[in-house]
Protein backbone atom coordinates (compact mmCIF):
# COMPACT_ATOMS: atom_id res chain seq x y z
CA UNK A 1 0.00 0.00 0.00
CA UNK A 2 2.63 2.34 1.17
CA UNK A 3 3.99 1.96 -2.85
CA UNK A 4 1.16 2.69 -4.10
CA UNK A 5 0.66 6.15 -2.15
CA UNK A 6 4.50 6.93 -3.23
CA UNK A 7 4.17 6.25 -6.14
CA UNK A 8 0.74 8.57 -6.83
CA UNK A 9 2.44 11.40 -5.07
CA UNK A 10 5.26 10.59 -7.08
CA UNK A 11 3.23 11.28 -9.91
CA UNK A 12 1.03 14.03 -9.03
CA UNK A 13 4.87 15.95 -8.30
CA UNK A 14 5.62 15.30 -11.18
CA UNK A 15 2.89 16.97 -13.21
CA UNK A 16 2.64 19.58 -11.18
CA UNK A 17 6.41 20.53 -12.24
CA UNK A 18 5.54 20.18 -15.59
CA UNK A 19 2.32 22.50 -15.43
CA UNK A 20 4.85 24.94 -13.80
CA UNK A 21 7.26 24.65 -16.63
CA UNK A 22 4.86 25.11 -19.04
CA UNK A 23 3.21 28.24 -17.17
CA UNK A 24 6.95 29.93 -16.81
CA UNK A 25 8.28 29.20 -20.86
CA UNK A 26 7.72 31.34 -23.23
CA UNK A 27 5.73 30.11 -26.35
CA UNK A 28 6.61 30.33 -29.84
CA UNK A 29 4.91 33.72 -29.96
CA UNK A 30 7.69 35.16 -28.06
CA UNK A 31 7.99 39.05 -29.20
CA UNK A 32 5.19 40.75 -27.57
CA UNK A 33 5.72 44.59 -27.06
CA UNK A 34 4.91 45.75 -23.68
CA UNK A 35 6.08 49.14 -22.45
CA UNK A 36 9.47 50.21 -23.46
CA UNK A 37 12.37 49.98 -20.43
CA UNK A 38 13.07 53.23 -19.15
CA UNK A 39 16.83 52.49 -19.28
CA UNK A 40 17.56 49.12 -20.51
CA UNK A 41 19.32 49.31 -24.29
CA UNK A 42 21.09 47.89 -26.72
CA UNK A 43 25.04 48.19 -26.80
CA UNK A 44 25.26 46.70 -30.24
CA UNK A 45 22.83 45.82 -33.14
CA UNK A 46 23.73 44.82 -36.37
CA UNK A 47 22.95 42.73 -39.49
CA UNK A 48 25.70 41.79 -42.12
CA UNK A 49 25.62 40.85 -45.60
CA UNK A 50 28.48 39.28 -47.26
CA UNK A 51 29.72 37.60 -50.37
CA UNK A 52 31.60 34.26 -49.72
CA UNK A 53 32.16 31.20 -52.17
CA UNK A 54 32.48 32.35 -54.97
CA UNK A 55 32.67 30.20 -57.88
CA UNK A 56 32.63 30.16 -61.42
CA UNK A 57 29.75 29.39 -63.52
CA UNK A 58 27.24 32.34 -61.78
CA UNK A 59 27.15 30.67 -58.38
CA UNK A 60 28.27 32.38 -55.33
CA UNK A 61 26.85 32.13 -50.86
CA UNK A 62 25.29 34.91 -49.19
CA UNK A 63 26.63 34.90 -45.21
CA UNK A 64 23.54 36.63 -43.41
CA UNK A 65 24.23 37.36 -39.74
CA UNK A 66 22.60 39.51 -37.17
CA UNK A 67 23.89 39.79 -33.72
CA UNK A 68 22.72 42.44 -30.97
CA UNK A 69 23.76 42.64 -26.95
CA UNK A 70 21.84 44.02 -24.48
CA UNK A 71 23.06 46.07 -21.44
CA UNK A 72 22.05 43.41 -19.22
CA UNK A 73 20.50 40.06 -19.20
CA UNK A 74 16.72 39.80 -19.71
CA UNK A 75 14.35 37.36 -19.47
CA UNK A 76 13.38 36.74 -23.20
CA UNK A 77 15.73 37.44 -25.99
CA UNK A 78 15.17 37.03 -29.93
CA UNK A 79 16.17 39.01 -32.92
CA UNK A 80 14.57 38.79 -36.40
CA UNK A 81 15.69 38.69 -39.81
CA UNK A 82 14.47 39.32 -42.98
CA UNK A 83 16.46 38.69 -46.38
CA UNK A 84 15.28 40.81 -49.33
CA UNK A 85 16.67 39.74 -53.02
CA UNK A 86 15.40 42.27 -55.80
CA UNK A 87 12.18 42.98 -53.20
CA UNK A 88 11.57 39.28 -52.76
CA UNK A 89 12.24 37.09 -49.24
CA UNK A 90 14.55 34.51 -49.91
CA UNK A 91 15.60 33.52 -46.23
CA UNK A 92 14.60 34.73 -42.66
CA UNK A 93 16.76 34.08 -39.20
CA UNK A 94 15.21 33.90 -35.99
CA UNK A 95 11.68 33.14 -36.21
CA UNK A 96 11.45 30.53 -33.72
CA UNK A 97 14.77 30.92 -32.40
CA UNK A 98 14.63 32.52 -28.37
CA UNK A 99 16.74 32.31 -25.65
CA UNK A 100 16.51 33.05 -21.76
CA UNK A 101 18.71 35.04 -19.37
CA UNK A 102 20.60 36.46 -22.25
CA UNK A 103 22.45 39.88 -23.18
CA UNK A 104 23.66 38.77 -26.30
CA UNK A 105 22.47 36.85 -29.63
CA UNK A 106 23.99 36.15 -32.71
CA UNK A 107 22.61 34.02 -35.77
CA UNK A 108 23.84 33.56 -38.92
CA UNK A 109 22.40 31.93 -42.40
CA UNK A 110 24.11 31.04 -45.88
CA UNK A 111 22.24 31.84 -48.84
CA UNK A 112 23.10 30.08 -52.06
CA UNK A 113 22.23 32.19 -55.02
CA UNK A 114 23.03 32.85 -58.75
CA UNK A 115 22.92 36.05 -61.28
CA UNK A 116 23.49 39.36 -60.04
CA UNK A 117 21.08 40.57 -57.10
CA UNK A 118 20.23 44.10 -54.94
CA UNK A 119 19.97 42.41 -51.68
CA UNK A 120 17.91 44.08 -48.47
CA UNK A 121 18.11 42.63 -45.15
CA UNK A 122 16.57 44.27 -41.86
CA UNK A 123 16.37 43.04 -38.42
CA UNK A 124 14.30 43.11 -34.99
CA UNK A 125 16.33 42.91 -31.74
CA UNK A 126 14.20 42.24 -28.72
CA UNK A 127 14.23 42.02 -25.39
CA UNK A 128 11.34 40.85 -22.95
CA UNK A 129 12.78 42.18 -19.16
CA UNK A 130 11.35 41.08 -15.82
CA UNK A 131 12.11 43.07 -13.13
CA UNK A 132 10.58 43.90 -9.63
CA UNK A 133 6.98 42.37 -10.78
CA UNK A 134 6.88 44.50 -13.88
CA UNK A 135 7.39 43.23 -17.97
CA UNK A 136 8.98 45.80 -19.96
CA UNK A 137 10.49 45.11 -23.25
CA UNK A 138 13.64 46.64 -25.16
CA UNK A 139 13.64 47.16 -29.16
CA UNK A 140 15.94 48.12 -31.77
CA UNK A 141 16.50 48.05 -35.88
CA UNK A 142 19.41 47.27 -37.89
CA UNK A 143 19.81 46.73 -41.66
CA UNK A 144 21.97 46.05 -44.61
CA UNK A 145 22.56 45.98 -48.24
CA UNK A 146 24.82 44.08 -50.88
CA UNK A 147 24.93 44.29 -54.76
CA UNK A 148 26.47 41.35 -56.12
CA UNK A 149 26.85 41.51 -60.14
CA UNK A 150 27.93 38.96 -62.45
CA UNK A 151 27.49 39.52 -66.21
CA UNK A 152 29.32 38.26 -69.23
CA UNK A 153 32.16 40.34 -69.54
CA UNK A 154 33.38 38.71 -65.58
CA UNK A 155 34.57 35.17 -64.84
CA UNK A 156 33.04 35.37 -61.03
CA UNK A 157 30.43 37.87 -59.40
CA UNK A 158 31.31 40.99 -57.06
CA UNK A 159 29.96 42.50 -54.39
CA UNK A 160 29.72 45.39 -52.81
CA UNK A 161 27.88 47.66 -50.27
CA UNK A 162 28.62 51.06 -51.28
CA UNK A 163 29.20 52.36 -55.18
CA UNK A 164 32.84 53.49 -55.64
CA UNK A 165 33.79 53.27 -59.17
CA UNK A 166 31.79 54.68 -62.17
CA UNK A 167 31.42 51.01 -63.31
CA UNK A 168 29.94 50.17 -59.50
CA UNK A 169 27.83 53.12 -59.66
CA UNK A 170 25.89 51.91 -63.22
CA UNK A 171 25.22 48.81 -61.57
CA UNK A 172 23.97 50.00 -58.41
CA UNK A 173 21.61 52.36 -60.20
CA UNK A 174 20.39 49.36 -62.64
CA UNK A 175 19.90 47.17 -59.94
CA UNK A 176 17.80 49.03 -58.14
CA UNK A 177 15.64 50.25 -60.71
CA UNK A 178 15.05 46.83 -62.11
CA UNK A 179 14.14 45.50 -58.73
CA UNK A 180 12.04 48.74 -57.50
CA UNK A 181 9.77 48.82 -61.00
CA UNK A 182 8.77 44.73 -60.42
CA UNK A 183 8.36 45.82 -56.75
CA UNK A 184 6.05 49.28 -57.19
CA UNK A 185 4.63 47.19 -59.80
CA UNK A 186 3.26 44.59 -57.60
CA UNK A 187 2.28 47.21 -54.82
CA UNK A 188 0.23 49.30 -57.52
CA UNK A 189 -1.64 45.98 -57.92
CA UNK A 190 -2.30 45.07 -54.63
CA UNK A 191 -3.15 48.49 -54.17
CA UNK A 192 -6.05 48.97 -56.37
CA UNK A 193 -7.13 45.75 -55.91
CA UNK A 194 -7.73 47.29 -52.31
CA UNK A 195 -9.21 50.32 -53.29
CA UNK A 196 -6.62 52.38 -51.55
CA UNK A 197 -5.87 55.84 -52.12
CA UNK A 198 -2.30 56.25 -51.94
CA UNK A 199 -2.16 59.82 -51.80
CA UNK A 200 -3.77 59.62 -47.98
CA UNK A 201 -0.94 57.69 -46.62
CA UNK A 202 2.99 58.23 -46.29
CA UNK A 203 4.45 55.36 -47.85
CA UNK A 204 7.41 52.82 -46.52
CA UNK A 205 8.67 50.07 -47.37
CA UNK A 206 10.03 48.19 -44.52
CA UNK A 207 13.93 47.81 -45.85
CA UNK A 208 13.65 51.66 -44.74
CA UNK A 209 11.87 51.61 -41.62
CA UNK A 210 15.56 51.15 -39.40
CA UNK A 211 15.18 55.23 -39.95
CA UNK A 212 12.81 55.37 -37.42
CA UNK A 213 15.07 54.28 -34.84
CA UNK A 214 16.37 57.28 -33.63
CA UNK A 215 13.67 59.98 -35.16
CA UNK A 216 9.89 59.64 -34.63
CA UNK A 217 7.14 58.52 -37.80
CA UNK A 218 5.66 61.58 -39.47
CA UNK A 219 3.33 63.91 -36.98
CA UNK A 220 4.06 61.64 -33.68
CA UNK A 221 6.00 62.05 -31.05
CA UNK A 222 8.97 59.61 -30.42
CA UNK A 223 7.49 57.62 -27.63
CA UNK A 224 4.08 57.24 -30.13
CA UNK A 225 6.40 56.44 -32.77
CA UNK A 226 8.62 53.73 -30.83
CA UNK A 227 5.19 52.16 -29.74
CA UNK A 228 3.74 51.67 -32.96
CA UNK A 229 7.28 50.50 -34.18
CA UNK A 230 6.75 48.10 -31.29
CA UNK A 231 3.60 46.06 -31.89
CA UNK A 232 4.08 46.69 -35.54
CA UNK A 233 6.63 44.13 -35.23
CA UNK A 234 4.95 42.13 -32.88
CA UNK A 235 1.80 42.26 -35.59
CA UNK A 236 4.71 41.01 -38.65
CA UNK A 237 5.79 38.40 -36.15
CA UNK A 238 2.46 37.05 -35.88
CA UNK A 239 0.61 37.64 -39.14
CA UNK A 240 3.61 37.73 -41.71
CA UNK A 241 6.99 36.11 -40.44
CA UNK A 242 5.19 32.82 -39.22
CA UNK A 243 3.26 32.42 -41.85
CA UNK A 244 0.98 35.03 -44.14
CA UNK A 245 -2.70 34.94 -42.47
CA UNK A 246 -5.48 35.17 -44.65
CA UNK A 247 -8.82 36.15 -44.39
CA UNK A 248 -10.47 32.61 -44.73
CA UNK A 249 -8.09 32.07 -41.74
CA UNK A 250 -5.52 30.01 -43.30
CA UNK A 251 -1.94 31.47 -44.00
CA UNK A 252 0.71 30.84 -46.33
CA UNK A 253 4.60 30.72 -46.47
CA UNK A 254 6.03 34.27 -46.59
CA UNK A 255 9.12 32.94 -48.61
CA UNK A 256 8.60 34.51 -52.07
CA UNK A 257 6.46 37.41 -50.85
CA UNK A 258 7.12 41.39 -51.33
CA UNK A 259 8.95 43.35 -49.09
CA UNK A 260 5.88 44.82 -46.88
CA UNK A 261 4.90 47.99 -47.80
CA UNK A 262 3.75 50.12 -44.74
CA UNK A 263 1.19 52.75 -45.65
CA UNK A 264 0.63 55.41 -42.30
CA UNK A 265 -2.99 57.03 -42.60
CA UNK A 266 -1.92 61.31 -42.74
CA UNK A 267 -5.08 61.18 -40.16
CA UNK A 268 -3.05 59.35 -37.95
CA UNK A 269 -5.86 56.97 -36.99
CA UNK A 270 -4.21 53.77 -38.78
CA UNK A 271 -1.04 52.30 -40.57
CA UNK A 272 -2.12 50.01 -43.28
CA UNK A 273 0.71 46.64 -44.38
CA UNK A 274 0.42 45.59 -47.97
CA UNK A 275 1.99 42.00 -48.70
CA UNK A 276 2.17 40.58 -52.09
CA UNK A 277 2.46 36.42 -51.77
CA UNK A 278 4.47 34.37 -54.04
CA UNK A 279 1.25 34.03 -56.06
CA UNK A 280 0.46 37.44 -56.57
CA UNK A 281 -2.28 37.34 -53.64
CA UNK A 282 -2.55 41.21 -52.59
CA UNK A 283 -3.10 41.06 -48.39
CA UNK A 284 -3.76 43.73 -46.13
CA UNK A 285 -3.31 43.63 -42.41
CA UNK A 286 -4.53 46.81 -40.57
CA UNK A 287 -2.75 47.92 -37.53
CA UNK A 288 -5.57 50.51 -35.46
CA UNK A 289 -3.87 53.88 -33.87
CA UNK A 290 -5.28 55.62 -31.20
CA UNK A 291 -3.71 58.18 -29.69
CA UNK A 292 -4.44 60.51 -26.20
CA UNK A 293 -1.96 63.20 -24.70
CA UNK A 294 -1.43 60.40 -22.30
CA UNK A 295 -2.06 57.16 -23.92
CA UNK A 296 -1.68 55.53 -26.88
CA UNK A 297 -2.76 52.16 -27.87
CA UNK A 298 -2.45 50.35 -31.44
CA UNK A 299 -3.65 47.00 -32.74
CA UNK A 300 -3.00 44.66 -35.72
CA UNK A 301 -5.45 42.90 -37.15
Amino acid sequence: MKKIYTFIILTILTIFIFIIKIGISPTKDAITYFPLHENAHFLDAETNLTLTDIEQKNKYTVDYSIYSKLDRKAYLRQDIGLLYKHGKLVKQIGSKTWKQNRAALHQSEHVKEIGSGYYRAISFHYGEIQEKHKINSVQRMSNDTLFVVHSKFQMKPIGFHTAESEDEKQWEYALKENSMKQIESLWKNGLSKNKININQYIPIPLTELVQYNDKPLPGFSKNQSDEIIGKLWEGLYKNYILGIKKEDGTSVDPLGSTIPLLLLNENKKELLVLIITKDLEPILLKQVIQVTTTNHQTTLI
